[in-house]
């Protein structure tokens, strides 16, 4: 081949690869757009100051290190070894067992939808498992994990779509956050992510990840109790400070009338906080702040 016919054919080639990925965020944002329109938000915050419920968890259960609500009635939790999964009622404080894992399976986040489980493993593996939750049936997905990148995922049920984020520390001392859509019906990860920015303000890395599901705003955790509230363009809408309760937070995760619930990592001191949605006076609002 000629050097002006490689150049030529390089060059349709970027030019192609450049058409396809706008053509592919176009498609997310018009989804995106069609969603947001069909949605009304409901006004409202979280009472970080006055906890609703401060609850320790049964003797001998270790402290939750991951949690997802499969319905409205159901809630799945792994506790502090990382094998094991069991279902847990957050009103009784109580959970039974509901399946164990290889030792080499370590499960660091989960999440659920229609009934099904995901679990994402130390490996940065996706694992999806379908009632009645056994290992033999489950499909796996494997996300990239160059430079040992560590993700947080959380299920959008508005979008109906798994949120994967990732973020870095960049040489310039920003840190760069990145927020990808997980196709769960085609099993397809997004090139094109829901947003990316970076930030001088947000140094910390996120350590869980939930959606609030009457605002549909997400919520991120650092290891030091800061909760921080981005919208679905990656713009911080609020922070705030879990209460001194929590002495070790672990993670976040929302219940379905919109309380938040947060856990502590505490061995001595396994509890689980329950923060108030507090309602405001009713207006009409979208998914797009």
């Amino acid at each position: 081949m000629k050097r002006a016919q490689y150049f030529f054919s390089f060059a349709l080639a970027t030019i192609s690869f450049i058409a396809a990925r706008s053509i592919q965020k176009e498609g997310i944002q018009n989804y995106f757009e069609q969603v947001a329109d069909q949605f009304q938000e409901e006004l409202g915050f979280i009472d970080f100051e006055h906890p609703a419920q401060v609850s320790y968890l049964p003797m001998g259960l270790q402290p939750l290190t991951a949690l997802a609500n499969i319905d409205s009635l159901q809630t799945i939790a792994i506790g502090q070894d990382s094998l094991q999964l069991f279902s847990f009622d957050p009103a009784l404080h109580a959970c039974s067992p509901l399946l164990t894992f290889p030792q080499e399976q370590k499960i660091s986040q989960i999440a659920a939808f229609d009934s099904t489980i995901v679990l994402l493993d130390q490996t940065q593996q996706l694992h999806f498992l379908a009632a009645p939750y056994q290992l033999t049936t489950e499909q796996t997905y494997a996300l990239s994990n160059e430079d040992s990148t560590k993700h947080l995922i959380c299920y959008h049920p508005l979008l109906k779509r798994l949120l994967i984020l990732n973020s870095t520390m960049l040489d310039n001392g920003m840190r760069r956050f990145v927020c990808q859509t997980f196709n769960t019906n085609k099993r397809q990860l997004s090139q094109v992510p829901l947003f990316a920015f970076e930030s001088d303000e947000l140094l910390f890395e996120p350590i869980s990840m939930a959606i609030q599901p009457q605002s549909n705003a997400c919520y991120l955790l650092s290891a030091t109790g800061e909760v921080v509230v981005l919208n679905q363009e990656g713009a911080i809408l609020n922070r705030q400070q879990l209460p001194k309760t929590v002495s070790q937070p672990k993670l976040i995760s929302f219940a379905p009338n919109g309380d938040l619930l947060a856990t502590d990592a505490n061995n001595l001191h396994p509890v689980v906080v329950r923060l108030a949605w507090q309602k405001m006076p009713s207006e009409q609002g979208t998914f797009v702040h």
